[in-house]
């Protein structure tokens, strides 16, 4: 976490950053998205591919389901069991550190969620969905019991709930409503506040703060305090990008770039 700290003071008060970014590596790829874990690793999905590479743009590992079309979601938070969702299919899988399946596909409307919108992983390998037929979010235990609801967000909030990101992350839920904010949730499912930033494209939360794109610009917001801040960025067209240990990973049209501090 102290890195972590150095890095966003690195970005957000260096009066000079864009000079100060030191390209490691450069993967050439037009992804579709991509995501990170805590080790610096990258995962990027191309279609119904998806390839792990390190920190140094190397290629690792890839997967590919022929049975389930393009893969919409990647939730690394647990390199050791990574969730990778189909929303045409409503169906889960689970990959090892190998991108190797760990077990036969979850298939959401089998077991009555026929209208599962999102989902991403949760603490003890359980797994959070976000029900668009109730506007509710559910968790299953490993052994795909519901262990929390929150009932109806639309009504209990009065809010218009199309919500287009969830992520569980440090004892939180996060769901992203573009229309109101990115909803916070503890890990029972109650809710928290909603953080007021409109329109997010994408964000990752880090300690206190979310890193996040709004009108192609990088931002970041403490939940805490509230403060806001714009941080400088690699003089690229970038569409996303994260931050993992000392690492910032910037994606454009054409490639993922990987930057260290020089």
């Amino acid at each position: 976490m102290k890195k972590l700290f150095y890095i966003f003071l690195f970005f957000t008060l260096t009066s000079n950053a864009q000079g100060r970014f030191n390209l490691a590596a450069t993967i050439n790829i037009a992804a579709d998205f991509f995501t990170t874990d805590n080790q610096g690793n990258i995962y990027i999905v191309k279609a119904d591919e998806l390839s792990k590479y390190n920190k140094s743009g190397r290629l690792l590992y890839k997967y590919s389901n022929n049975n389930f079309g393009k893969i919409d979601f990647v939730d690394a938070s647990n390199m050791m069991q990574l969730l990778v969702y189909y929303r045409n299919f409503i169906s889960v899988l689970f990959l090892d550190n190998t991108l190797s399946l760990i077990s036969d596909p979850i298939s959401l409307d089998k077991i009555g969620f026929q209208q599962t919108q999102l989902t991403c992983a949760s603490h003890n390998n359980g797994l959070w969905l976000y029900n668009q037929q109730n506007s509710e979010l559910v968790r299953l235990s490993q052994t795909l019991e519901t262990t929390q609801q929150t009932g109806n967000l639309s009504l209990l909030l009065n809010v218009d709930m199309k919500p287009d990101y969830l992520l569980e992350y440090d004892n939180k839920i996060y769901l992203n409503n573009p229309s109101t904010g990115i909803l916070i949730f503890d890990v029972y499912g109650t809710y928290y506040k909603t953080v007021p930033v409109k329109n997010v494209q994408h964000f990752q939360p880090i300690g206190e703060w979310l890193y996040y794109i709004i009108d192609n610009k990088a931002k970041a917001y403490n939940i805490k305090t509230t403060e806001e801040i714009k941080f400088e960025m690699p003089p690229v067209a970038f569409q996303n990008f994260r931050l993992e240990m000392d690492v910032l990973f910037v994606q454009t049209d054409k490639s993922i770039s990987i930057y260290t501090e020089q």
